[in-house]
């Protein structure tokens, strides 16, 4: 994270069954708040894609 050393960060914890989109959730977030550049989202996305999910 952007240099955060003074703020309180809650812990969060992501719960689900197999296959529910708990990473992609994730990944979603970070990608929203700024945490991944969109060259990386993008070569994801690209994976993904060619796996079929």
């Amino acid at each position: 994270m952007k240099n955060n050393k003074n703020l309180d960060v809650p812990k969060i914890v992501i719960v689900g069954h197999v296959d529910h989109g708990k990473s992609s959730f994730i990944g979603r977030l970070l990608y929203d708040i700024g945490e991944i550049q969109e060259e990386k989202y993008s070569g994801v996305k690209k994976s993904k894609s060619k796996e079929g999910g």
